[in-house]
């Protein structure tokens, strides 16, 4: 197989993807679960015995021998009710024994080892939600029966957790043990998300070069770049069409390219003085030709063969003639004849001929073979005390040192001559000198003008300038004053946002705001159904009354889609975005990068427009893509005639007439101020010049920055940078700030209606509406009487995520679903009530039926109030004391978010009602199956200010479904802070039956629970309830599962034992009968050689006749007569004992064993039967043919005095 290349690759690919197959399939994550302690001081189980029975002592305590403790995790789906039995879906955990009554595990806070810790791996999607159940258990050492009598406590929790490094701690209480332990679920490497189920393994080898964020988002490694970060960067400059890269930073030229960014053509081979601009070209330089640009056809120009100031002529390629001067002959002018008829000495200088030539004779301040070189007179540093010297022709110029002037520096200038300036009067001193100066100056020589702006004396950005009697103040448009502090025009600049128009008014100004937009300077997004009747019309699009157009009607779009976007309306409140082109995306929030394809040449920055782009190009190029060269020679920058000679990014002169320097504009010198550019130094080279450039600077005149601003990268988030000093970011949609690493809020102005949350993002923003509404800003309230939830002959009403059902006369219920009929009217309270009305009492519902009156049962308690003359914060909401009640002070009241200081309760009615007292409390620590603890947390920016703990227990009683939970018990609900949670209110629920709890009624605790906590979660008016963030709920095991099966079962095994009975005596009775009949016939026709034998036989074999009687009733597995003859001797005594008869009771036992249950034990009783005449023992014949089991009786005897009959 290996033979065919074909075979041999796809066996490699498959190998491959059964590897990558092999890692996605591991475990994709982990919940941890970490124990802090473990108290159980008494060392009990939970059915109140001691882990070790034998070890109880006298005082009631259990013994010095301490539990074994073990523990059992199991890990499930989330239970609205919670069942102990089951599979655990998501995975279980028993550990070995790790303690004794009490331990805890200091170290596993700081994770310094893994002692307590259980963890439970998972190779699913985490569904957030979940049951967990941790039990104790107590190791079994031998004292047990039963491993289900060794349970410690169990603690039952469920909530909702998402993968991460932080914990939950929870902590269970009991009257046996407490148990603290954390929580948290963990994804496994290369996991992400809020379910693990984001697979990323960054890698760094041919199928990629990436790594990963803590999203789990691919990021390509530096220097990579594409979908699967497969493409790597080239270097920066690295030419697209004639360069290619491998690696990142390389820069491979392809065929008939060179240099180090593969923008070098190759010229012909042997080209010698040629260029190109493709490859293999050679078009030859200035003044050179020939087929390899070898022939120079400036022979002169380029090699100045002649000298001592002979001209040269180029005659042909490669050849020329030398014109001498008077005084030299040779090829090149190179023997003198006459050497000083042509003047060479310069400046003065005399010539004298010599053999060699010519020599001159140099004036002072001149040297050189024709005098043309300045004498550097600073070479013996002339300067005195420091001064600097800087050579001139013939001369020098001394810089002196303050306090020191003259031509060396040699004078001192402590003396008052000349040395005060702008009229100041000069005083000499015994150091020297003073100027004493004129109003208006300052200074050691009065040389400086008085400056009052350094202070910034001029306001709102006004121009200071300073004079002699002090500043004047330049103001801005729209200021005026001494200082620019009176403003004249409030409406410049123009305050008002979304380009509207200012209006001044006096000493203020007001906007003229766009239609969507409200408020003093137009920042607020206008809510149109506030003011105007709303319709609407789809999850798009309202329309409200207006006079403006025709049909009287204006349409309101939503701007969920930005700008760049149109809202199509979809089906079930949803919707999607048409985008405008140029733009993609779910909101129209991305611009289409129109620079994907680097358009721009020759290293241009491409700016990404909408369908369009622009290229800012580097210097020396221009063009729409940077491809054209510019001509530096198009503005004629050479003067006086000079030749101008393009070159990339520069130009040079070729200068006539002596002329020289850059532009050939100068005599003396090629050098000025203005030759080197960027700092650079310019050396005068006779000919021609040199710059010596600073650091970071290139080029012939130091014009091209060698490294560019925008090297690092400064731009964030994709925005473009363009290079300068300093450089500038162009920011994608979205963000902002000189460096683009600012989010533009998209949720200024609040653009979600109906208390929607709004979710920003990168130029886009997202509605999360609340409950009861729809639509992309929220503005769509949903129709809960759409599907018609009340009964026939009634009215729904819609409201905030619910709905009301107003019921006929005669109808009741919350879907007017009951039938209520015509009935009594009631009185209560005073005031009559009609037949299925409904009314509220305190925090009760009541109903009048037929002339009763049934009322809810919850314990109200006494209502929060505001006290007399309280300042209330405006964010608070009260209501005042009913009728005849006054709101009081009560030190016991618990503030959440101060201040809580106005709160009081209302006064108690005279008389006050007793208090009921429950063990089920806030922190107490109690819970069985009638209590539960629901932990509140809540947001604390969200609660109002000035709440107190009494606010949120009130809220809870006064919810309408407590009511619905308290109609046939009484239900008790108590709220304290909590402990251990920050912002959280902890509140016990428990039930109350004429002042008792019953064990039957356990299942109505959890029910109650479940409602309160799924009421939480919808849309309330409650300000407080909605700043609830989690509900944790703890309550013990679940409920025995009761009902009918147990007492039926009762019943019928009953029945079955009263039939057994009967069918027992009939028997009994029919075998007696046949007996005495027999013994009748026997005793006519059988001799009486037996008679004897009948009254000295034991009473045994007639017990065993019985015995094999019963046998014969009931069947092998229900009888229990088969038992050893000593157990039934000791039971026939015991009998005999207790009920004092001189007759012996047979005790075999003959009973119908029954099914049994766990709860229910039916036993079968004996029943003895005492019989009042003497009963005459069957006769039979020892060879009988009919009865062959008296055999053997030769030596029997039968008692004639059998009195006891087992039935």
């Amino acid at each position: 197989m290996w033979n065919n290349p074909g075979k041999a690759h796809r066996f490699f690919i498959l190998c491959f993807l059964l590897t990558v197959c092999t890692e996605v399939c591991q475990s994709s994550g982990y919940f941890e679960l970490q124990l802090i302690s473990v108290e159980n001081p008494r060392g009990q189980l939970l059915n109140g015995d001691c882990c070790d029975s034998e070890g109880r002592q006298a005082d009631g305590n259990c013994g010095l021998d301490e539990c074994d403790t073990y523990f059992r995790v199991c890990l499930k789906e989330y239970q609205q009710e919670v069942k102990i039995g089951g599979p655990c879906t998501y995975g279980s955990e028993i550990t070995k024994v790790i303690g004794g009554n009490t331990f805890q595990f200091r170290g596993s806070q700081k994770g310094s080892h893994d002692t307590g810790k259980i963890v439970i791996p998972f190779q699913f999607s985490w569904p957030q939600d979940y049951t967990l159940i941790v039990e104790a258990w107590d190791k079994d050492n031998g004292t047990r029966g039963s491993d289900d009598e060794l349970l410690i406590e169990r603690s039952i929790y469920k909530g909702k957790i998402n993968p991460g490094e932080g914990k939950q701690s929870v902590e269970h209480k009991s009257f046996i043990a407490t148990i603290k332990y954390t929580m948290r679920v963990r994804c496994d490497e290369h996991y992400y998300g809020m379910r693990c189920n984001n697979v990323c393994r960054p890698r760094d080898d041919y199928f990629g070069h990436y790594v990963c964020d803590h999203f789990g988002k691919r990021h390509c490694i530096e220097g990579w770049e594409g979908e699967d970060c497969k493409t790597a960067i080239c270097k920066q400059g690295c030419s697209s069409l004639h360069g290619t890269c491998s690696t990142p930073g390389e820069c491979k030229c392809n065929y008939g390219w060179d240099g180090p960014l593969c923008d070098r053509c190759l010229p012909y081979p042997g080209c010698v003085h040629g260029t190109c601009t493709e490859p293999w070209q050679c078009t030859c330089e200035k003044n050179w030709g020939g087929l390899l640009c070898d022939k120079d056809l400036n022979y002169c120009g380029t090699n100045q063969p002649c000298k001592n100031g002979g001209t040269c002529m180029n005659t042909e390629p490669d050849e020329y003639n030398c014109a001498c001067l008077d005084g030299y002959s040779g090829k090149n002018c190179e023997i003198a004849e006459h050497a000083c008829l042509s003047n060479p000495c310069a400046n003065g200088g005399t010539c004298h001929e010599v053999p060699s030539g010519f020599e001159c004779h140099c004036p002072a301040g001149w040297s050189g073979p024709t005098c043309a070189e300045d004498t550097d007179e600073c070479a013996s540093a002339p300067c005195a005390h420091g001064g600097t010297c800087i050579d001139m022709e013939n001369g020098y110029e001394c810089l002196c040192p303050v306090q020191w002037t003259g031509k060396t520096c040699q004078i001192d200038m402590n003396s008052c001559h000349g040395q005060c300036q702008n009229g100041g009067t000069c005083k000499n001193t015994a150091r020297g000198y003073q100027c004493v100066c004129l109003p208006g100056f300052v200074g050691r020589h009065c040389e400086a003008q008085r400056n009052h702006c350094p202070s910034s004396p001029c306001r709102n950005g006004g121009r200071c300038h300073a004079h002699l009697e002090g500043f004047v103040c330049d103001c801005p448009p729209g200021f005026t004053g001494t200082t620019c502090e009176v403003q004249n025009d409030p409406c410049n600049p123009n305050p008002c946002q979304r380009k509207s128009q200012c209006n001044s008014l006096a000493g203020d100004f007001y906007c003229s705001c766009p239609e969507d937009y409200e408020g003093k300077t137009c920042s607020e997004l206008k809510d149109h159904c506030k003011t105007h009747q709303c319709e609407v019309i789809d999850s798009c699009t309202v329309a409200i009354a207006t006079n403006d157009t025709q049909q009287q009607v204006w349409h309101i779009s939503s701007n969920v889609c930005g700008p760049h976007g149109r809202c199509i309306s979809l089906p079930a409140g949803n919707f999607s975005c048409s985008c405008y082109p140029g733009f993609t995306g779910t909101y129209c929030h991305e611009n289409i990068n129109d620079c994907v394809s680097y358009p721009c040449k020759n290293g241009g920055t491409c700016i990404d427009g909408i369908s369009s782009f622009e290229c800012v190009c580097p210097g020396g190029w221009e063009g729409d893509l940077c491809d054209v060269d510019v001509n530096e020679c198009s503005s004629n920058p050479c003067q006086n005639r000079g030749q101008c000679v393009d070159l990339f990014h520069d130009f040079s002169c070729n200068c006539v007439d002596n002329w020289k320097g850059k532009n050939c504009h100068l005599r003396e010198s090629q050098c000025d101020s203005n030759t080197c550019r960027n700092g650079g130094t310019c050396y005068d080279r006779g000919d021609s010049f040199l710059c010596r450039c600073p650091s970071g600077w290139a080029g012939n005149t130091c014009n091209t920055a060698k490294n560019s601003t925008c090297d690092s990268d400064p731009c964030e988030n994709g925005g473009t940078c363009v290079g300068g000093e300093p450089f500038t970011c162009i920011c994608k949609a979205g963000w902002e700030g000189p460096t683009c690493a600012q989010n533009i809020d998209d949720c200024n102005p609040h653009p979600c209606y109906n208390s929607g949350i709004c979710v920003d993002g990168v130029n886009w923003f997202r509605c999360e509406c609340a409950s009861g509404f729809a639509g992309p800003d929220c503005r769509i309230n949903i129709n809960e009487c759409q599907s018609s939830p009340c009964a026939e002959g009634s009215t729904c009403i819609d409201e905030i995520s619910a709905y009301r059902c107003v019921c006929p006369p005669g109808q009741a219920g919350p879907q007017c679903q009951q039938f209520m009929g015509l009935g009594k009217s009631c009185r209560h309270a005073g005031l009559q009530y009609p037949h299925s009305s409904h009314w509220e009492e305190d925090c009760n519902a009541c109903q009048c039926v037929n002339g009763e009156v049934h009322c809810s049962k919850v314990k109200c308690g006494r209502r929060p109030c505001v006290l007399p003359n309280a300042v209330l914060p405006s964010v608070t909401s009260h209501q005042p004391c009913p009728g005849g009640l006054e709101c009081v002070k009560h030190p016991l009241l618990t503030c959440l978010s101060p201040p809580c200081h106005q709160w009081g309760v209302c006064s108690t009615p005279d008389p006050p009602t007793p208090t009921q007292h429950t063990q089920c409390e806030p922190h107490s620590g109690y819970l069985d199956n009638r209590c539960a603890h629901i932990t509140l947390i809540f947001n604390r920016d969200k609660v109002p200010q000035g709440t107190a703990v009494e606010n949120i227990c009130s809220e809870l009683r006064y919810l309408p479904v407590t009511r619905m939970l308290a109609v046939d018990r009484e239900l008790i609900i108590l709220c304290d802070l909590s402990y251990y949670t920050r912002n959280a209110v902890e509140v016990a629920m428990s039930f109350e039956m004429d002042g008792q709890l019953k064990d039957s009624d356990c299942g109505y605790i959890q029910n109650a629970a479940a409602a309160i906590t799924s009421a939480l979660s919808k849309y309330h008016n409650s300000t407080i309830l909605q700043a609830v963030v989690e509900a944790r709920v703890e309550m013990q095991a679940e409920c025995r599962a009761e009902g009918y099966l147990v007492p039926v079962l009762g019943v019928v095994f009953s029945l079955l034992w009263v039939f057994c009975l009967v069918v027992c005596v009939w028997w009994t009775r029919k075998r007696k009968k046949e007996r005495e009949r027999s013994a009748l016939s026997e005793d006519t026709t059988v001799n009486n050689q037996l008679e004897p034998l009948r009254s000295n036989t034991p009473k045994d074999n007639r017990d065993k006749d019985i015995q094999y009687e019963c046998k014969k009733l009931i069947g092998p597995s229900d009888r229990t007569c088969d038992e050893p003859e000593e157990e039934e001797q000791q039971l026939e005594e015991d009998e005999e004992m207790v009920l004092g008869l001189g007759d012996k009771c047979l005790s075999h036992k003959c009973p119908i064993v029954g099914a049994q249950d766990r709860s229910t034990n039916i036993k079968a009783e004996v029943m003895c039967t005492i019989l009042s005449g003497p009963v005459k023992a069957p006769h039979r014949t020892a060879y009988s043919p009919k009865d062959n089991r008296c055999k053997n009786l030769n030596a029997a005897k039968f008692s004639e005095d059998i009195t006891d009959l087992c039935v």
